[in-house]
């Protein structure tokens, strides 16, 4: 982690969640979505494949019909969320903006609610982009054909995290 500057901690990003109410779940398992389930026309489906540079792309996004979305609601997507990519290029990872809420998070992603008390979701974005944190989940990834992240990997991801009222300083001149 390096030196840490007076007034920050030492932490990882399950126990800051924690600490603010969010949550690190896995999307939909291959089960609770099909492939006959994507539709041309409906909620958009974030896949591995849409997240690059922090980012949602939606060049070629999958979608499902309303009546699917509203079923899968537990993985429906709010502002301030970050989708990450579960298996492959596991240092992927998307900030989800306005226009992204009440999209869904696919299989083959997590998703990481930092929490209503969280001062910055852009933050957090930030820190796990930083090349220390890429570089740590590269390492812990699992699996010897194709890395793969689960919830307890990227809960473990070290963080040095600076006061709130620092963080909530930098969301207001972020924005």
């Amino acid at each position: 982690l390096g030196e840490i500057p007076v007034g920050w901690r030492a932490s990882v990003l399950g126990e800051e969640l924690t600490r603010c109410g969010g949550r690190i779940q896995t999307g939909p398992f291959g089960s609770q979505l099909h492939a006959s389930d994507y539709v041309a026309d409906g909620v958009p489906v974030v896949m591995p494949k849409d997240l690059s540079r922090r980012r949602v792309s939606t060049q070629s996004i999958a979608r499902v019909n309303i009546n699917d979305a509203e079923r899968l609601s537990r993985h429906r997507l709010q502002q301030g969320d970050i989708v990450y990519s579960r298996r492959g290029d596991v240092e992927q990872h998307g900030l989800v903006h306005r226009r992204e809420t009440g999209w869904l998070c696919g299989t083959g992603c997590l998703l990481v609610r930092p929490g209503p008390k969280w001062p910055s979701p852009l933050w957090v974005s930030i820190a796990l982009d930083r090349p220390e944190s890429r570089a740590w989940i590269v390492q812990h990834a699992i699996g010897a054909t194709m890395p793969n992240l689960n919830t307890g990997i990227l809960a473990r991801v070290p963080l040095v995290v600076p006061p709130d009222e620092i963080l909530w300083a930098f969301d207001r001149s972020a924005r």
